[in-house]
């Protein structure tokens, strides 16, 4: 269980008892203290969107971000680490980046706390940020229980890049929305030309040509170059469904784009008929690996979450992952005699 300050004592601007510096690129979040929310409606979310904009923007240029109803992300770049301002008596202050973040948290949690009355900390005790310099290092401790597992980087995308993908892809990750797009609260919809939010600074995205590209003048793509395979992926589980179903998502989508997710269903055993009801589903998604490298990624992540290879092919299993579809093309004949299957491909398909 997490300890955090009073409020008066929270969020003083530590953060994570180091400094943010100037023309480095930061992944910035912070969460729930004590398994509370921290929007409750929709006019919090947008609440928040403005302090940001009012205590980030004097800094740091926003290039994504994310607000889950118990934590946030942020991808920040610190354009500088103090300013001077004039207070309502007339006397010039220093205040830095941390302070301002701080500051932030601080009047949003009282607005918080006086809407819901309700005391303690809204935000635990230190908020993280990580420089976006050789590889992205979070800690498993911290994320395994709030946000995920760790990033990977795939080749040919930069850790910046990555970054983006997986603060769009959370809401999807935590089963709130199939697709990110339609998660209001996040700046997918802004990078997709859906939206013309002021908060992302597409400017300095495109002068750095990391990620992105104009096409026109209100859509944003990835940059060519990359080969993108399209693939859509079948679920099964019948051990621990939900569980299992959940962190092979968490896992995959650190290393996959996922785009969208069919319903999942209840099917009757085929061959061994003592055993539970599986869970069947599937999902689309977007790489840039091999179908020969992805098929092994898949087996390894039903290693990692327990597979039992030695059990009967049609027996209990924990998750069962296989290519369906790729690029258009039919890999798995069960396609064609599993109308649950086929059924779940249709639904994640673009036709």
């Amino acid at each position: 269980m997490s300890h955090g300050l009073t409020l008066s004592e929270a969020m003083t601007g530590e953060i994570n008892k180091m400094d943010l510096s100037a023309s480095y690129y930061y992944h910035v979040f912070n969460r729930e203290n004590n398994a509370n929310r921290i929007f409750f409606t929709r006019d919090n979310y947008l609440f928040f969107l403005r302090k940001m904009n009012e205590y980030i923007s004097p800094f740091a240029s926003v290039i994504a971000w994310c607000l889950m109803p118990n934590h946030f992300h942020w991808i920040i770049y610190v354009r500088k680490e103090s300013y001077i301002f004039t207070d309502s008596d007339g006397i010039n202050k220093n205040r830095t980046i941390n302070q301002s973040i701080g500051i932030l948290l601080r009047s949003y949690a009282r607005a918080i706390q006086n809407q819901q009355n309700i005391s303690g900390s809204l935000f635990q005790e230190h908020t993280k940020a990580k420089a976006l310099i050789e590889k992205i290092e979070i800690e498993p401790s911290y994320w395994n229980s709030a946000f995920g597992t760790l990033i990977n980087i795939p080749e040919g995308t930069s850790y910046l890049e990555k970054c983006i993908e997986y603060v769009h892809q959370n809401p999807v990750y935590a089963g709130l929305v199939q697709n990110a797009e339609d998660w209001e609260f996040s700046s997918f919809r802004d990078f997709q030309g859906l939206r013309k939010g002021k908060l992302i600074d597409f400017d300095l995205l495109r002068k750095e040509d990391i990620m992105f590209k104009k096409k026109d003048s209100h859509t944003l793509t990835l940059s060519e170059g990359m080969t993108r395979n399209t693939v859509i992926i079948s679920i099964g589980s019948n051990i621990d469904a939900e569980i299992n179903i959940a962190r092979m998502l968490k896992i995959l989508g650190n290393e996959v784009e996922i785009q969208k997710i069919s319903k999942l269903v209840k099917t009757k055993p085929i061959g061994i008929e003592n055993q539970p009801y599986f869970t069947n589903g599937a999902f689309k998604a977007q790489t840039s690996m091999k179908k020969e490298e992805l098929n092994r990624l898949l087996k390894a992540i039903e290693d990692q979450l327990g597979r039992d290879r030695s059990a009967p092919k049609f027996g209990p299993r924990t998750i069962d992952l296989d290519i369906v579809v790729w690029n258009g093309e039919i890999e798995d004949d069960d396609y064609h005699t599993r109308d649950f299957l086929r059924k779940s491909v249709e639904e994640v398909s673009d036709h």
